[in-house]
């Protein structure tokens, strides 16, 4: 009855007792005698205006004892309304979706167990109890393509897996979104969604959806204070290191803020064998949890191939992110020919020492020789250009990098006055290699001349992020001459420092000190000016000697090694590599997969094993390539969000934080809500309108006494 039910119905039965007072009222209804007095005939209109008063009184004094008895008969009956009825109705069809992280965060310990090792056991209680009679479908791996389809509960368990942790590439919000599109395209009178999740903020980046139709229960399963520490970034600085030059190692950490962490780096060969063990060094963490500390390598990294730099943390509750590591390739050996200029005899020599400063039985990427022009066996090469080059050596010169070749010009300032009078083809043949058109001064001087001093980008090459760094001071090297160039357009070009007048923080764009020019598969690095002291101060400041070098290196994009996070794909692009149609990788449990060249390029996207890929010709044990899968860095960083921001509580919605949780939840639901309070406070009401009408009834009999008893007055 109105959507109630009742704790005591029987005592409804009782309801016709409420008509008590009507029958009461009809059985003793007596009316009052008639007696004429004539004294009284002035009073006539009166008493006729109090009886209509009286008889209005005694109907709504009926009413209001009728109505007093129906509640309070009602209220006895203690209504109640049952909540859950509409959440478990076992006489509706109900189908479920479960939305399960399975993200590396969720490997948090807790209670001696994981977030996802509870999860998993959730599930498999939400399938045994509350949902054993439904039809469910599982979202648990975000890479997962295949559509999402309906199975009884029973098929589910007998084809169960324990719950694994997989990269989250998308947030978490759009599986949630899939399934409830998913839900809202069936028919059922029941629908559920069922999210486990310990609600990373970056899982969550707006809040989800509301269900049109149906009811959503939110496990919330991360802890109040989790106690984690992790490691989310590792690099070498340079990015390309030398052997037999100083780098450093840069590990960033996460934590806790105002605390403080050992962390201890090794540097191990690929076979695990240990080379050099660094720390234990201390990480104390910024306000916002935070730390990143540097240890120098003074004398550099051992001269292997192949290294791997590994950073590792003490235990705690989060166990994987607890060592981080990094492949590092050292560059293998160019053969480097400096393009001698008889017309520069003194800068020639610091060049070619810049180039090989060690001794020979040192290790050093550059194997330097000596030549008047391009031999046909080096890999790069480094002239200096006190006048244009011939057309016939601008060919040769460009067919060079056109074959894959690296080109470093140097030019000397002034330079710049004689390009105009070059025939135009020979101005073509030098803006193939050139940044752009040179700018002569037009009143005979020289645009290039000042003070100036050089200025990285805002955002750094990796070529120069050695020199760009602030300790190195390079806003100490002054440029007093240089050869001007217009501003780039090529998308080739890039700019990689700029100038800017002494004694001013602006940077201009106008003027550019350190170019690089992409042609073909080859790169051409162009230097506006050269080291001695009619053009820079000091003349032998070490950017110059570093920046050469790194120059002639064999370029980042040629690299033999990949370091990227687990769930992306691993793509072998390098040239040196299309001759051949297939090759083999190998994973980190030893499992070999053969793969095929497509569109140049080699591509494998099954990555779900951390660790050492290695990438041969088939029946080959030497690798061509070696790739590290390591874990997600971002899901170390544990920032959660609560969840009455992610689904709004109400009737239709349970936010819980395990089974038992929702069990007694659910529990409290299934107990019936009192619904007697509203009557009984009615009847409370209504007995004092009854004593309020009652009181009133006899106080109109006392103030106004029957004619009957009136006596006749005798007196004449």
């Amino acid at each position: 009855m109105f959507g109630l039910e009742f704790l005591f119905s029987a005592a409804l039965f009782a309801l016709p007792a409420a008509a008590i007072p009507v029958l009461l009222h009809m059985l003793f209804r007596r009316k009052s005698p008639v007696v004429q007095f004539p004294t009284l005939r002035f009073l006539k209109t009166s008493l006729q205006h109090t009886a209509a008063r009286r008889r209005i009184q005694r109907w709504v004094l009926l009413a209001c004892r009728i109505l007093l008895l129906a509640l309070l008969i009602w209220a006895i009956a203690q209504p109640v309304k049952m909540i859950a009825s509409t959440w478990l109705d076992s006489d509706k069809s109900l189908i479920a979706a479960i939305v399960v992280d399975t993200s590396y965060s969720m490997q948090l310990k807790r209670n001696e167990s994981t977030l996802l090792e509870k999860a998993n056991d959730t599930i498999n209680d939400l399938l045994r109890d509350p949902l054993k009679n439904a039809k469910v479908v599982i979202f648990r791996s975000p890479a997962d393509e295949t559509p999402p389809q309906l199975q009884t509960t029973s098929k589910i368990q007998s084809e169960w897996t324990a719950l694994k942790p997989e990269p989250a590439l998308h947030p978490l919000s759009q599986r949630c979104a899939a399934a409830i599109e998913f839900l809202s395209t069936q028919q059922a009178g029941q629908k559920w969604l069922i999210i486990l999740t310990d609600l990373q903020s970056r899982e969550f980046p707006t809040p989800l959806s509301a269900m049109d139709e149906g009811r959503a229960i939110l496990f919330d399963l991360h802890p109040e204070k989790p106690r984690s520490y992790g490691i989310t970034n590792v690099r070498i600085k340079p990015s390309q290191p030398v052997a037999g030059r100083g780098s450093e190692i840069e590990v960033e950490v996460s934590g806790f803020s105002g605390d403080a962490r050992a962390t201890t780096i090794q540097i191990s060969k690929t076979d695990s064998t240990k080379l050099l063990t660094l720390g234990p060094l201390m990480a104390s963490f910024d306000t916002a949890g935070r730390t990143r500390f540097r240890a120098p390598l003074e004398k550099g990294l051992p001269p292997e191939k192949y290294l791997l730099l590994s950073a590792t943390l003490p235990d705690d509750d989060l166990q994987w992110d607890n060592t981080r590591s990094l492949l590092v390739e050292l560059p293998p050996k160019q053969s480097v020919t400096l393009i001698e200029n008889p017309s520069l005899p003194n800068i020639t020599r610091f060049v070619k020492l810049a180039l090989n400063p060690l001794d020979p039985d040192r290790p050093w990427p550059l194997a330097v020789q000596s030549a008047s022009d391009l031999t046909g066996k080096e890999n790069a090469a480094v002239t200096l250009w006190s006048q244009w080059p011939t057309e016939d050596q601008l060919r040769r010169t460009t067919t060079f990098v056109r074959n894959g070749g690296t080109l470093a010009i140097l030019l000397q300032p002034g330079l710049e006055q004689s390009f105009a009078k070059l025939p135009q083809a020979h101005q073509q043949l030098l803006l193939d290699l050139l940044p752009s058109t040179p700018i002569a001064s037009t009143d005979g001087g020289s645009l290039g001349s000042g003070q100036f001093r050089p200025v990285p980008p805002s955002q750094i090459d990796p070529i120069i992020e050695d020199i760009a760094d602030p300790s190195f001071r390079l806003d100490k090297l002054t440029i007093r001459r240089f050869v001007p160039f217009t501003p780039a357009s090529d998308p080739n070009v890039s700019t990689l420092l700029f100038l800017s007048p002494a004694g001013s923080d602006r940077r201009t764009q106008s003027f550019g000190l350190y170019f690089r020019r992409k042609l073909g598969p080859g790169t051409i690095y162009t230097l506006a000016t050269m080291p001695e002291t009619r053009y820079i101060n000091p003349a032998a400041h070490p950017a110059f000697p570093i920046q050469l070098v790194n120059s002639c290196l064999r370029p980042l994009d040629q690299r033999d090694t990949q370091n990227i996070e687990i769930g992306h794909p691993l793509t072998l692009s390098n040239p040196r590599f299309t001759q051949f149609d297939e090759l083999e990788l190998q994973t980190p449990t030893n499992e070999r997969y053969r793969v095929k060249k497509l569109n140049n390029r080699f591509t494998f996207a099954k990555t779900s094993d951390p660790g050492l890929h290695l990438w041969r010709v088939p029946s080959q044990t030497e690798p061509l390539a070696i790739a590290n899968i390591t874990l997600p860095a971002q899901e170390s960083d544990l920032i959660y969000r609560p969840a009455e921001t992610v689904v709004t509580p109400g009737p239709n919605t349970l936010i819980v934080h395990s089974f038992a949780d929702l069990q007694s939840t659910m529990a409290k639901l299934n107990e019936p809500e009192p619904r007697w309070t509203l009557p009984l406070a009615l009847v409370l009401i209504l007995l004092a309108v009854e004593a309020l009408l009652g009181s009133a009834r006899q106080t109109g009999r006392v103030g106004l006494a029957p004619p009957s008893l009136v006596q006749p007055s005798t007196t004449r």
